[in-house]
């Protein structure tokens, strides 16, 4: 099975729930220990992942705790790895995580 044959049956396993566009915070450490806290764009939201457009790309199997709507009282963090990290056109990347359990 190609990448984009992959891609889109994880994209058609789950229910999508619409985040297009929603900032969501993103905590994480790199390969040398180094914590990374920023804020990104959240571009689709399932129950089994969601995928985020970023100025720099994420190691794949890095874990990646995800906060929606950190101003709110009610906010909800969740935990994901990264399973895809794919550059795009002006130093952008698109990278994909899927929830762990």
């Amino acid at each position: 099975m190609s990448n984009s044959e992959q891609s889109l049956s994880e994209r058609r396993q789950y229910f999508r729930i619409d985040m297009e566009y929603e900032t969501v915070d993103l905590l994480w450490r790199d390969e040398e220990g180094q914590a990374h806290k920023v804020k990104s764009v959240c571009l689709d939201f399932s129950r089994g992942g969601l995928r985020i457009e970023h100025e720099f790309a994420i190691t794949e199997d890095t874990e990646v705790s995800i906060c929606f709507q950190a101003d709110h009282p009610e906010s909800q963090t969740l935990v994901a790895k990264v399973v895809r990290c794919i550059e795009l056109t002006g130093n952008r990347f698109s990278i994909g995580l899927q929830m762990v359990d």
